[in-house]
């Protein structure tokens, strides 16, 4: 697994719309966001079409990509932070796989940190999976323009910071929130914390550990690449079984019946091969399929296979989540509605 250097003070980080792009209020978000980071020490850059919108992207594939090439090419960047997410992140893919399978001396000789979630996860996933390029599912740079900046959020740059061979960890959180606040142009409210945080597993409360390496995403954008170039999941899963799995996907607007749809694909795929536990996030917009939940669609993907599996975890698009790093070694532990993660970038 080939790790990024440690994220330095000053160091600049890029934003670039690899999916859907910033207009609107999210414009002014957006400006305090890299006010707030500057704050923190870190200059940003940002790219022609962040704040272009047309047919949901900010701009068409091939621009997208020679965009997020740029900044991966750039010595001064260390990490690539997209405002958020969107919905074709994957026309990319098949431009973006062109230009990295060219470069035989990629400058820098590391990979970038690239960070987020929702759409951004699709991305992540294909680096990892196919290039062994360890990514960050966690905030969008979007979310750095929160006033205050929640502390979930400041976590990712600990960990940005970290070197090959270190570790951190996290804890389950208290509360998370359910409704967004009202963005305007002069009103960037903090996460709205008002729900209790209870993790929960299909073997009840009892306590639960095992390890494994680190891999997944949104499950809404990452179930378009089963059976295309862009997810050899198979050869991924061949050069680092003796490590073992921990998949993690979270979802937004899928139900019950949709979640376990893919599931179930990825699973006669053989994505779960050589998989020791499965944490899945609290999913946004969800609901049930008549008396079909989303523990069924859980049990009946992973129950033969006698996985545990961990649920409503703090992953996603309900914040605040943690900081998970695909590639990196992790150990879950977990009892009584707590749980605890433990990463080694190794």
């Amino acid at each position: 697994m080939k790790y990024p250097a440690a994220l330095q003070m000053g160091d600049v980080i890029g934003i670039t719309a690899t999916s859907t792009g910033v207009t609107g209020v999210f414009e002014k978000k957006l400006d305090n966001a890299i006010r707030q980071m500057r704050e923190l020490g870190f200059p940003t850059m940002e790219t022609e079409s962040v704040r272009q919108e047309k047919k949901l992207v900010s701009s068409h594939a091939e621009q997208r990509t020679k965009e997020f090439m740029e900044l991966w090419k750039r010595r001064d960047v260390n990490t690539i932070i997209p405002p958020w997410g969107g919905i074709f992140l994957m026309e990319i893919l098949e431009h973006l796989s062109t230009v990295l399978d060219a470069e035989k001396n990629p400058t820098p000789t590391l990979p970038k940190w690239v960070v987020g979630f929702s759409d951004t996860s699709t991305l992540l996933f294909y680096l990892t999976v196919t290039h062994d390029f360890a990514s960050v599912h966690g905030p969008n740079m979007l979310d750095f323009g929160n006033d205050p900046i929640d502390p979930s959020v400041k976590k990712l740059l600990d960990v940005l910071k970290l070197s090959s061979g270190e570790a951190f960890s996290q804890t389950s959180f208290d509360f998370y929130q359910k409704h967004w606040l009202e963005v305007t142009d002069t009103s960037f409210p903090p996460f709205h914390k008002t729900e209790k945080v209870e993790w929960k597993s299909l073997r009840g409360k009892g306590p639960i550990q095992f390890q494994g390496r680190l891999i997944g995403g949104c499950l809404d954008t990452i179930s378009t690449l089963i059976g295309t170039p862009y997810a050899p999941v198979q050869s991924f899963i061949e050069r680092y079984k003796g490590d073992g799995f921990i998949w993690y996907f979270e979802s937004c607007g899928m139900n019950a019946e949709e979640i376990y749809r893919a599931l179930w694909q990825m699973k006669h795929c053989g994505w779960f091969e050589h998989c020791n536990g499965f944490l899945y996030g609290r999913p946004e917009g969800y609901r049930d399929e008549e008396d079909f939940e989303l523990t069924d669609a859980l049990e009946k993907t992973f129950a033969s296979a006698n996985i545990p599996v961990i649920y409503d975890v703090d992953i996603g698009h309900l914040p605040p989540q943690m900081v998970l790093v695909n590639g990196a070694m992790a150990d879950v532990t977990y009892e009584d509605g707590k749980g605890k993660i433990v990463q080694r970038l190794i």
